[in-house]
């Protein structure tokens, strides 16, 4: 990752990472290298070791300030939604939003560290940051304390990830209407958090 902006001058930081988020997504890691950074950004080579070990860890800081930035639109588009289902709507309409004013970045930010990186904590790190999407969905510690009593939080939270992806790519590709999309999926997520007594009591049983 970068270094703190205070050690090094940020407008040069500035321009590399948007270079960086735009050559990665554009023409992929491989094909990507550190002089080709620099020079999108108008910088010279040496600029980018200045904040940057390798090719690598540019990488992995574009990986973390894209996920950062949803974050910070997931927060803004949640503050005042209460109710669990509108709260599940608006993250999908908010990633919606995000892919389709950053074409592939988030596939590249989400799932490509792990495959570039795999013996990197940090890369790890950042594919772990899928695990927390139902307690932000949740919405208060009551609901998720809920929740938390039939599932396993993270491993959920990765298996509504994967789904999302797949859907997203489906939806894109088949031209599903936005609507129904957004609908469909609420309505599927907000069902299988919403558990009678009897598989209640299912779901304790195969946990222990």
């Amino acid at each position: 990752m970068a270094e703190p902006a205070t050690a090094k001058p940020q407008a040069s930081l500035d321009r590399l990472r948007r270079a960086a988020r735009r050559l990665f997504v554009s023409q992929g890691y491989h094909s990507t290298r550190p002089q080709d950074i620099a020079r999108e950004a108008g910088v010279a080579n040496g600029t980018f070791y200045l904040h940057f070990k390798d090719k690598r860890a540019a990488f992995l800081d574009f990986a973390d300030q894209t996920q950062h930035d949803l974050h910070d639109r997931y927060l803004a588009s949640l503050d005042g939604v209460t109710d669990q289902r509108a709260r599940w709507r608006v993250i999908f309409d908010t990633i919606i939003d995000f892919s389709i004013e950053h074409p592939g970045v988030l596939h590249a930010a989400f799932f490509d560290p792990v495959f570039i990186a795999p013996d990197e904590p940090e890369a790890w790190m950042l594919y772990d940051r899928m695990g927390h999407i139902v307690e932000m969905a949740a919405g208060s510690d009551e609901a998720l304390a809920r929740i938390r009593e039939h599932y396993d939080i993270e491993l959920v939270s990765h298996a509504v990830c994967g789904m999302l992806r797949q859907a997203l790519a489906y939806g894109w590709r088949k031209q599903v209407p936005r609507a129904q999309l957004i609908e469909e999926l609420t309505t599927f997520i907000d069902r299988a958090f919403r558990l009678d007594a009897g598989d209640t009591q299912t779901n304790r049983d195969t946990r222990g």
